[in-house]
Formats: structure tokens, sequence, C-alpha cells
């Protein structure tokens, strides 16, 4: 596997790529940075947490130090997080493109979205919400890339509604 790194980005800024192509199912990589358990989120905090990729309702990996805090949303990403730090590919990858993942995915906090998606795929949601707020049409069709412990997220404030 050749070194992921970080590159200017179509989506937002710097983004993360990598010079190898991938099939889709291929491994990408494990998401480096400690575990970081929060019970209670303010706006203030999730500011300064705004890189870090959940694990759980309440735990995130801290991506301060690792190239995942360069992976770019995606509506239709071309990556998923599919344990708790294992990443692999959807879609076939050629090399040079973006990796992109859905943050909905990975992001259990209720109130939290990106009001304004600027992902630029035909099949954008135009924001980017937790997954306890996800459709049901894109959560069937993304299920199988989706962490249990997200899956269990989304099915427990699903009945609540």
């Amino acid at each position: 596997m050749k070194k992921l790194h970080k590159a200017k980005s179509k989506i937002n800024g710097v983004g993360l790529f990598s010079e190898q192509s991938y099939k889709e199912g291929d491994f990408i990589a494990y998401i480096d940075g400690p575990v970081q358990v929060i019970r209670e989120h303010t706006p203030t905090l999730s500011k300064q947490t705004l890189n870090w990729i959940g694990v759980s309702k309440y735990s995130w990996i801290n991506t301060d130090k690792s190239v995942f805090r360069y992976i770019n949303h995606s509506c239709e990403p071309n990556v998923a997080q599919i344990t708790k730090r294992k990443v692999v590919a959807i879609k076939d990858i050629p090399a040079g493109e973006e990796l992109t993942m859905d943050y909905s995915l990975t992001e259990a906090e209720e109130d939290w979205e990106i009001a304004d998606c600027k992902c630029g795929s035909n099949l954008c949601r135009g924001k980017v919400v937790s997954i306890m707020k996800l459709p049901r049409k894109v959560f069937e069709r993304k299920e199988q890339y989706i962490p249990e412990k997200f899956k269990s997220v989304y099915r427990s404030y699903s009945r609540q509604q």
C-alpha cells in the first residue's frame, strides 16, 4: 500500500489521497489516533473535535495527528469505516482520486449537522446530519458499510420516532 497523503481538494480545502488504485472491498488503512470518550458535547467542543471520526455514540478517534483528519465528506463516498478503525473501498477508486467518507455514517450526536454540504455528488443530500436523522432510504442503501454500533443507534432512534 502506498502512503496516503494530503493534497488540495475540490471538495473542501485539503483532502486525503493515495497514489494507489483500489477495487471495491480492498483494505485502505486503519485510522490512527487515540479514542476519546465525551458524554456531553457543547457547540465549542463540537468545533474543537471537527476532524474526529466517530466509533460509537460517545466515542471518537482523535485524528489531529493522523492523515485521516483530512478525509472529506461525500454523500456518495468511495470509502467507509466498517469497524472501529478499518477503512475499505466501497467502489473502485482510480489512483489519485480523493478518498471520501459519508460523515453521517459515523456521527451519533443527535443535533450534529453540517448545514451546507459541498460534496458535489449527484446524490448530494444538501446537508450532513447525524445517523439518527439519516433518511431511511439512504440508511438501507448504505447499511452494509455502517459500523454495527451506528446501526444500533439508528434503529433505536427510529423506533422512538
